[in-house]
């Protein structure tokens, strides 16, 4: 609300209208103001719901760089602006909310002031010696694009994906949020920062390019909101969707995104509403895990409404397995629909303790040239606050120096402050308790608050956090040696982290006591982009498409290698532990493509020639195999009366 004194007359307050476009029309309407330092294009492509709005601009050689910016003349004090960001080219450029906004006159958009919430794609650059990550930021914009950064936090998002951006003012104080619009039901992050600098102005968009005068700027947005405030209609946390009537989910269990030690004997759940008078149509709900389709585990279904309740049968997960999962939704007549999705894992602390299970924590590698303790190792540490020691002194590995070259290998010959201390105090290796909660905001001021998504129970015993290994490089390495009951195994490493790279899982062939190791490869952990280092999951090593299956006994040296390309891959993942677990193949089959597949009793399966026999049915059957890691049939052959499969 605007309130104008004119004379001595206080007019009544002039209540200011939001102003919303979803760019359907293919034009850009007479109510936005176009800004530009040289050419531009403005494009409307065809988006989920309609159509969006690509912006693409050029540089001015050697003069300006690639910006265009759009915004509307209404002035806001407090205010509320949101947008969808639908797509962007991967380079060094800036995605940009406008608030508070006083354009430049005539200095053009080189002289604009205000306030912004900007999501830099590349925030280190995009030669090739600078690294991959991005950081979404709160600014204040003087003369001259001149920034100074009042909230920060390091977050990378995944291409092909939407996102929710919002900015909101209230007083003096900033709030801006960042939604994956394939998860309404809590923002992904949250900053918020508090300036005087610029109370007044406008608000919209703009996108410019961070490589000075030669590079461009390529963004597609969509769902444009400003206004005074914003009523959501949904219960906070969760985001209301962009196109009204969008049936969303907005409970779920399990409730965290990403969720780890969820008991199978909980399922999934979850609730879908429209806020609107639109129906949901129950029947069309899917829902996936690993990729297959599940939804028969949802019935008996609900019945269409507004609102709808959804839960999956007993025994629709197991125990100690990794799921991705993904909910699908819409409304009676099939146009507005909505995807959800997470990640969990239904392994237990129980389990991981239990003995059957190898659990390798990431800071306890090698020291004094190969040594190394056996299991169970006791947790040492020192706590937080107030700070005490937890054993040490040769239990556990605090402060039990590594040999470089021998133990491990780090880029750096010395330790970053603050955490230097943290663990291991004679190495270089990048160790903490707990993660850092990766933002920079009036709530965390020196940016050291931490966390750990989930203690496990002996560390919490000793009021200690979860210990990781971060900030490291591709080269980098760290050597564990264990001894292991004789089984096959699947591996799995835990990580955190802002962008996709490799880690390598190998075996020592020569003396680990010595330099220059001899090394054989087990598998890969092909990490994805789990959009912020404090995000966990359990990636499984993998050779070519398959599952990793290992025959491990005795004493083995197992090495950690960081993988991924020099400097672009840098500080891009945190690692909590690698877990071993016994490596188990089952043969599934059916009579139909689409029928209810069960385990084939007659099947023998060979882990260490990777090989299933069967005797020939008869008839035809359909085939699938089930694993706790991704598996793949590779190869059928008959002989005789029996049919065999390579995976």
């Amino acid at each position: 609300m605007l309130s104008v004194l004119l004379g001595s007359s206080l007019v009544a307050p002039v209540v200011i209208q939001a102003q919303t476009d979803n760019f359907d029309s293919g034009t850009l309407s007479s109510a936005w103001t176009k800004s530009q330092f040289f050419s531009q294009s403005y494009t409307f492509p065809d988006s989920a719901t309609g159509k969006a709005l690509r912006i693409q601009a050029n540089p001015a050689p050697g003069a300006a760089p690639a910006a265009a910016a759009i915004s509307q003349t209404n002035i806001y004090t407090d205010f509320y602006v949101a947008l969808d960001l639908a797509n962007w080219a991967e380079k060094d450029q800036a995605v940009v909310l406008l608030g508070h906004w006083t354009p430049g006159g005539a200095a053009g958009l080189a002289g604009g002031t205000g306030v912004i919430l900007n999501y830099d794609v590349a925030q280190d650059g995009d030669t090739p010696g600078d690294r991959r990550g991005g950081e979404l930021q709160i600014n204040t914009i003087a003369p001259g694009f001149a920034a100074a950064t009042k909230a920060a936090a390091e977050i990378t998002f995944e291409p092909g994906h939407s996102y929710r951006l919002i900015l909101q003012c209230v007083g003096d104080d900033y709030t801006g949020m960042a939604y994956d619009v394939n998860d309404l039901t809590k923002p992904l992050v949250t900053i918020r920062a508090n300036s005087a600098t610029y109370p007044v102005g406008q608000c919209g968009f703009l996108s410019f390019s961070r490589d000075g005068t030669a590079g461009t700027t390529d963004v597609t947005i969509d769902n444009y909101y400003a206004g005074v405030s914003y009523s959501n209609p949904a219960p906070a946390p969760v985001m209301a969707p962009s196109v009204a009537g969008t049936p969303i989910v907005v409970t779920r269990t399990p409730t965290n995104r990403f969720t780890n030690f969820h008991p199978p004997s909980s399922g999934i759940s979850f609730s879908v509403q429209t806020f609107s008078a639109d129906i949901i149509n129950s029947a069309a709900t899917k829902l996936y895990l690993n990729g297959a389709d599940v939804s028969a585990s949802l019935l008996p279904l609900p019945a269409n409404g507004t609102t709808a309740s959804f839960s999956t049968v007993a025994g629709t997960l197991k125990t100690n397995a990794v799921y991705s999962a993904r909910i699908e939704v819409q409304d009676v007549t099939g146009t507005k629909k909505s995807t959800n999705t997470f990640w969990f894992d239904t392994f237990s602390d129980a389990y991981l303790l239990g003995g059957v299970a190898r659990t390798i924590e990431a800071e306890e590698y090698n020291y004094a040239n190969g040594l190394h303790q056996t299991d169970p190792v006791a947790v040492s540490g020192f706590t937080l606050s107030p700070v005490v020691q937890v054993n040490g002194n040769g239990v556990g590995y605090l402060d039990l120096k590594g040999e470089e070259g021998v133990d491990f290998h780090d880029n750096r010959t010395s330790g970053e402050s603050p955490w230097t201390t943290e663990f291991r105090l004679y190495d270089p290796v990048g160790l903490s308790q707990g993660m850092f909660g990766e933002l920079l905001d009036v709530n965390d001021i020196t940016g050291t608050n931490r966390f750990s998504d989930n203690v496990r129970s002996q560390y919490a015993a000793s009021n200690l956090l979860e210990f990781v290994v971060h900030r490291t490089e591709p080269g980098e390495w760290l050597n564990y040696t264990r001894t292991i009951p004789l089984n096959a195994y699947f591996a799995f490493l835990r990580v955190g982290s802002f962008g996709s790279t490799t880690v390598n899982l190998e075996k020592v062939t020569s003396d680990p006591t010595l330099p220059a190791q001899t090394t054989s490869a087990l598998g890969t952990f092909s990490i994805p982009n789990s959009l912020a280092r404090y995000n966990y999951t359990y990636v499984p090593a993998l050779s070519g498409n398959s599952g990793s299956i290992m025959t491990l006994s005795g004493e083995n040296t197992l090495r950690l290698a960081v993988a991924g390309l020099p400097s672009k891959d840098n500080r891009l993942i945190s690692m909590n532990y690698l877990l071993l677990v016994p490596a188990q193949v089952k043969l599934l089959s059916s009579s139909t493509v689409d029928g209810t597949f069960a385990v084939e009793s007659g099947a023998t399966v060979s882990l260490s020639t990777r090989t299933i026999t069967i005797p020939v049915s008869g008839s035809a059957r359909f085939y699938r195999l089930d694993a706790v890691v991704p598996m793949t049939i590779t190869g059928v052959s008959v002989s005789g009366g029996t049919v065999t499969m390579t995976f």
